[in-house]
């Protein structure tokens, strides 16, 4: 039954429910049992108030007093009922509560609260006493406003207020500066403040289905913005979006755009959807420098043209034009390497059949690549192969993009003339990712203002020396899914790598020159043969965040792991070691840091 969707046990509103019915729920059995564990648990109980003795749960009654001092001398160890946690977890959701008692200040420790799938119409001022909450689930309940004090939860991580009827939020809603996780969907916005822009820690922020006309301007201020979805408004036009430089997700359709917004300078953009407005032109200079967009959905607006410079968008897999008011599919729609569907339908095509339409990307793609050969097209200066999928990016095209792509194309050389383009392009990024390179050649190192190389999925046996001398501003290395056992000694001099990505390669033990990467923030190493964990190594790596060591043959971890406090992820199953255990392994980062500091020999 446990895969059952769960519901809302709004028994209150079909029976009597009495007070005396709702202070039942609350037994002995499970106020111990919340004392030990710090989580108290009265989801789905039919409640219409929350039982008293939940606000003091803590507080011993007389009658345990009396027990305490007579079973004081006699209790073993491990049934002292009266050593206290402090209530951190508080589930009441799927209930019935119209209200919240102001009594919930006493619950000072409280971290998360969970009050979803309730019939909440107002919450009291005094929830802005629970200064340690971190998570707050306010979803499904029938809110309109908030009082102000609520607010004061500045230390809130994850907010949810998902489906409820607000109708605006104060501008102190700033002052939530360390949440990551906003949910503000069905409700009923027309307007946000302008103090959103002060959510600096934001990596997703729902908007959808409210009435929302504009976005304020200061929203670009969310640097660390992974995922926006302000679907479903009434969005007429957008802010420039460039500065959002870590956004991965722009969710945008069905609102009422005229223009193409402005995505330029979101160098991470992956997924980008617009579909049902009004964009009458697909403005390639909003896409200036979003060289990764792999899907874009563009259906039911009124766009008549797909412009040549299309190209650009080397890594798109997923276009989607259907009914719009197009009447041409041009050739060089055949070019796009990565294209894997390209939706048109819906449109009064004139150059392409119905039925070859009708059959899919594939077909549309054959067809439009056999017209390409028997038409000997030449597209600038794009080189198409016999099998019409061999695609080298020309200059014209990197010199947009500063990117270099020659993914998927079963490689076992570099093309010279294409890394000379390259090179006069001033390229950033080099994907070379999924070839046959059992080496890289020394005319790579021509392209010396790096800042991105991918290498994953070669058949790479060593890595040069150059790299490190040569690359001097590269941030990102990728050599994942090769057959490496070693690094270069100078890794030391890239000073700008954050991330090395060395998983599924031959390594026994992490190469002494990765310790030498003061700036490193991410090293993942995960999949190889590795044996040990050198501590006092990773030590000497103070901005590592994220270290995966995931499936590898160490057998031990040393506790002074524990003291490397600046790790966010850390990921070791997989491993042949005993401890920590599994159950220990399933937690936060946090926890198993904490866990190993404590094993540590005082």
């Amino acid at each position: 039954m446990s895969g059952m969707k769960k519901k809302a046990n709004h028994l209150a509103v079909f029976k009597k429910r009495t007070k005396n019915d709702d202070n039942a729920e609350l037994s002995e059995i499970i106020i111990i049992s919340a004392r030990k564990s710090g989580n108290l648990n009265l989801s789905s109980r039919g409640l219409f108030m929350v039982p008293d003795r939940v606000w003091n749960i803590n507080d011993l009654t007389e009658e345990e007093v009396r027990n305490l001092h007579f079973e004081l001398d006699y209790v073993h160890e491990n049934e002292k009922w009266w050593d206290q946690e402090p209530l951190k977890i508080l589930d009441l959701s799927y209930n019935s509560l119209k209200t919240i008692e102001p009594q919930i200040e006493n619950l000072s420790e409280l971290t998360t609260l969970y009050l979803h799938n309730n019939l909440l119409e107002e919450l009291p001022a005094e929830m802005g006493n629970l200064k340690k909450l971190n998570i707050l689930n306010l979803s499904n309940n029938k809110l309109e406003n908030l009082p102000h004090e609520f607010y004061k939860l500045n230390e809130l991580h994850e907010l949810n207020l998902k489906n409820n009827s607000i109708k605006e939020l104060d501008p102190a809603v700033g002052d939530f500066i360390m949440l990551t996780n906003l949910d503000l969907s069905y409700n009923n916005l027309i307007e946000l403040p302008i103090g959103m822009g002060y959510l600096v820690r934001l990596l997703s922020l729902d908007l959808s289905h409210n009435m929302l006309r504009e976005l304020p301007p200061d929203l670009t201020n969310m640097r660390a913005l992974q995922k926006l979805n302000a679907s479903y408004n009434q969005l007429e036009m957008l802010p420039p979006l460039g500065e959002l430089r870590k956004v991965e997700t722009v969710i945008l359709h069905s609102n009422k755009l005229t223009t193409f917004p402005d995505m330029s300078g979101c160098t991470l953009l992956r997924i980008l959807h617009l579909a049902d407005n009004n964009i009458t032109e697909i403005d390639m200079s909003c896409l200036e420098g979003v060289g990764q967009l792999k899907t874009l959905t563009l259906g039911n607006n009124q766009i008549e043209i797909i412009p040549e410079e299309i190209i650009k968008l080397v890594y798109l897999e997923i276009f989607d034009l259907s009914h719009n008011k197009l009447t041409l599919i041009p050739k060089y729609i055949g070019l796009m390497p990565n294209l894997k569907q390209f939706v048109i339908d819906g449109n009064d095509i004139k150059n392409v059949r119905t039925d070859i339409i009708r059959c899919g990307t594939a077909r549309i793609l054959k067809h439009i690549r056999q017209d390409i050969k028997s038409t000997n097209m030449d597209v600038k200066e794009y080189v198409v192969s016999d099998a019409s999928t061999n695609i080298y990016p020309d200059r014209y095209t990197m010199q947009s993009t500063k990117l270099l792509s020659l993914a998927g194309q079963n490689l076992t050389e570099l093309p010279q003339e294409v890394l000379t383009n390259a090179c006069k392009a001033d390229v950033g990024t080099v994907d070379l990712s999924r070839n046959n390179l059992s080496a890289l050649p020394g005319e790579l190192s021509i392209i010396e203002r790096i800042a991105d190389l991918k290498l994953t999925s070669n058949q790479l046996t060593h890595i040069p020396e150059w790299i490190g001398e040569k690359y001097k501003y590269l941030q990102i290395l990728d050599l994942s899914k090769n057959l490496l056992q070693s690094l270069p000694s100078n890794l030391g001099l890239l000073k700008y790598l954050q991330e090395l990505n060395i998983s599924f390669n031959r390594f026994k033990e992490i190469p002494d020159s990765v310790y030498d990467i003061n700036s490193l923030e991410i090293l993942i190493a995960n999949d190889n043969l590795i044996t040990d964990i050198d501590v006092s190594a990773l030590q000497k790596l103070q901005k590592l965040a994220t270290l995966n060591l995931a499936n590898n043959n160490i057998g031990f971890v040393s506790p002074e792991l524990g003291t490397l406090k600046n790790l966010r992820n850390l990921s070791l199953s997989g491993n042949c070691f005993k401890q920590p255990r599994q159950a220990i392994l399933a937690k936060s980062t946090e926890e198993i840091l904490a866990y190993l500091r404590n094993r540590i020999p005082q």
